[in-house]
């Protein structure tokens, strides 16, 4: 059997959607904006000048040099594009079951829309935290696909038994003899023992991974791992850690009690996906070490009818970790954690369009500018934890400084107030550039 990643690279290969369909400027400056920065909670009456793909001048009377296109923003608020932290691209199915009974050229295909989606809701950075996603990565890059930048982690690495196992209770052990399913080879990795673990860690990072996603604790969606279990030992969990180090990668860890986080952080882990059931004994340890928390809100406030198809152990679960977000952000807030933005969202179209409510459902705990500096400059400072590894090294992404990248958003409206105005980006963000490149311009 073909492998997934080389049937989507076919797939993708084969498209026919080209950045012809962008409008290429070389140099352009934007003048009558007020620049949301990313990093403060300020709005300022400044020009910004764009060459090539970077962001070359940030001032209040910035020269248009010779051949500059200058685009009139008409009082409109000029931003980074915002930064998706927590998603998973490559699986636009309901369940991870399905991948093994789908097309995988279908997938791929899919996959590659969703792409496509992010980038023109304004989303022009994703951190795909588990997944075959550089592949697509790559086609973006290549301009054979449209769609945003991507921070992949390739696939996940769990224990037996795991968040990372998702066998029905009869299929035979992966690892055991041989096993076709593309989910055990292009999507989760099972390995058990500090030496297992290594070269699952090291085959990630073959296969192009950025950052390598390690599950320390019970999962939502899995069948076999209540939230309360611990997974990988300190030594298992120190093996994955160091491999990462050696490529010059950090570890992130699917990790919600306690026991798992604090776990994680002694080995050196640098950020914590959604650790909901959180207490303030894990909220101190974080803040010691400096350790990221990644928490997403609109997944777990998803309508009761959305989970339906969840198994009952599953819904269980899922209204057990719901019932601790309230407390985990009020931790976070108390504790001054470095917090991501992430929606965790996957599956149908729908699933992945409704990654622009996790702005209202986060304004419910921060204020307007705390949310929109997460998704934009702190994320930014997240994406930059790959170091070496880094995809996009040149400069800074998530801000509007000199230097950066120059993804950019113009909104009609001030997010400042409200970031909400971002979930209807049809009516209210009239200009995307990724890149340097204008995807969309209603001016």
């Amino acid at each position: 059997m073909k492998s997934f990643l080389h049937t989507f690279l076919l797939i993708v290969f084969a498209s026919n959607v080209i950045q012809a369909q962008a409008e290429n400027l070389q140099t352009v400056l934007f003048k009558n904006v007020k620049v949301f920065n990313g990093s403060d909670d300020q709005l300022y009456a400044q020009d910004v000048l764009v060459e090539g793909n970077m962001i070359t001048a940030v001032g209040k009377k910035v020269e248009p040099t010779e051949g500059v296109e200058i685009i009139d923003g008409g009082g409109r608020t000029l931003m980074p594009g915002i930064i998706e932290g927590h998603n998973h691209l490559m699986l636009p199915v309901d369940t991870a079951s399905q991948l093994n009974t789908h097309d995988v050229y279908y997938v791929g295909a899919a996959a590659a829309a969703e792409a496509e989606g992010f980038l023109m809701r304004g989303w022009t950075t994703v951190r795909d935290t588990g997944g075959p996603a550089e592949g697509l990565r790559r086609a973006i890059d290549d301009g054979r696909v449209v769609g945003p930048r991507i921070y992949n982690s390739g696939p996940v690495i769990g224990q037996t038994s795991g968040h990372g196992d998702f066998r029905q209770y009869n299929d035979p052990h992966p690892n055991w003899q041989e096993y076709t399913q593309p989910f055990y080879s292009n999507f989760s990795f099972i390995a058990d023992g500090p030496a297992d673990v290594r070269q699952a860690v090291r085959e990630t990072l073959r296969r192009g991974s950025v950052h390598v996603k390690v599950m320390a604790g019970g999962g939502v969606s899995s069948v076999t791992d209540p939230l309360y279990t611990v997974q990988y030992s300190p030594e298992e969990m120190s093996a994955a850690v160091e491999a990462a180090a050696d490529y010059g990668a950090y570890v992130l860890v699917h990790a919600y009690n306690d026991t798992s986080i604090i776990r994680s952080v002694e080995a050196g882990v640098k950020v914590i996906e959604h650790g909901t059931l959180m207490t303030e004994k894990s909220a101190k340890i974080m803040k010691k070490s400096g350790t990221w928390i990644s928490p997403s809100c609109q997944v777990l406030n998803l309508p009761d009818e959305a989970v339906d198809f969840l198994s009952p152990a599953s819904r269980e679960k899922f209204y057990e970790a719901k019932a601790g977000l309230d407390n985990q952000m009020k931790l976070i807030k108390d504790y001054d954690l470095k917090i991501a933005f992430g929606t965790d969202m996957f599956g149908n179209a729908g699933n992945f369009s409704g990654t622009v409510k996790e702005f209202s459902c986060r304004e419910k705990y921060f204020t307007a500018p705390e949310v929109l500096i997460q998704a934009t400059g702190l994320n930014g400072e997240l994406l930059a934890l790959t170091g070496k590894r880094n995809p996009y090294p040149a400069g800074p992404i998530g801000v509007i400084q000199q230097g950066a990248y120059a993804d950019i958003l113009l909104v009609d409206g001030n997010p400042l107030e409200g970031t909400s105005i971002l979930e209807d980006h049809e009516n209210n963000i009239d200009l995307i550039m990724k890149d340097g490149v204008i995807y969309k311009n209603n001016l």
